[in-house]
């Protein structure tokens, strides 16, 4: 195989392997962070953790951009249960496959 078919298969390997499940709503261009939260739960084999994050604003600031980056690149779907982009408030909710933890930064931007 030649250098430019290596070269293509290495990347397409990094690439496989950082794929990670993020989620990235709206834009945060012009927003301020209105909140930040660590979201981190250990590992319990055969059982999947789930975790919720709660915002609402107190002055009712709309939200711009939701943004959740996954920290451990795990397959963890965090996913917008109520409100989100144009609300005041949101809740996203992290479900962890089994025997795998959580750690995920939450930012929230308005």
């Amino acid at each position: 195989m030649s250098v430019i078919s290596h070269v293509l298969v290495l990347l397409v390997l990094c690439v496989a392997l950082y794929k990670a499940e993020d989620l990235l709503l709206g834009s945060s261009a012009n927003a301020q962070l209105g909140y930040q939260e660590t979201v981190k739960l250990g590992s319990v084999p055969l059982k999947t953790r789930t975790k919720n994050v709660f915002y609402n604003s107190n002055n009712t600031k709309i939200i711009k951009a939701i943004s959740a980056i996954d920290i451990d690149k795990s397959k963890t779907k965090p996913t917008v249960t109520a409100g989100g982009v144009g609300s005041s408030f949101v809740n996203v909710r992290f479900k962890s496959e089994k025997g795998v933890g959580l750690n995920y930064l939450v930012q929230i931007f308005v």
